[in-house]
């Protein structure tokens, strides 16, 4: 079991090699109408200017649980075709709006031969329950995305 106090602690680190060009990959993190083809089947408004400092919204409306939320945060890191860091908090997380409760989420892109390697770095994690459903959240979601680059090539 993880206690609070280490569960902010733990970091998760994933990598996936995509056969897409760093700038296709680019875009499908940065860009909304990508983002909302591979991030969930709900529906999904994306609200942010990419600049640091600027609060980034993710409002999803999740028929298949027949609820809506608010993912919010900050981007913190925004390098073009290199870095993409933002701070993240669910509504769902019922925790106060405060900074130890976010989640911190960095995509860093290495454009290696004919694809990309994009790293994924995890921080940051309230509780258990969060770092488990993050680790499970994004395990999935990197082969989504996967398929989502590869089918567009």
């Amino acid at each position: 079991m993880i206690d609070h106090q280490s569960a902010t602690h733990q970091t998760i680190s994933k990598s996936i090699r995509l056969n897409a060009s760093l700038n296709a990959v680019w875009e499908a993190l940065t860009q909304p109408e990508l983002m909302k083809s591979w991030m969930s089947d709900s529906e999904i408004e994306i609200v942010t200017d990419w600049e640091v400092g600027s609060p980034i919204i993710i409002n999803v409306q999740a028929e298949s649980y027949k609820t809506a939320f608010k993912n919010t945060g900050v981007v913190l890191q925004f390098l073009k075709d290199r870095v993409f860091e933002y701070s993240h908090l669910s509504s769902l997380s019922q925790l106060p709006d405060q900074a130890e409760n976010y989640t911190l989420i960095k995509f860093t892109l290495l454009q290696e031969e004919d694809h990309t390697l994009l790293k994924l770095n995890l921080s940051n994690f309230p509780t258990e329950s969060h770092y488990k459903h993050i680790d499970f959240y994004w395990t999935i979601t990197l082969e989504v995305l996967k398929r989502f680059l590869e089918e567009r090539h």
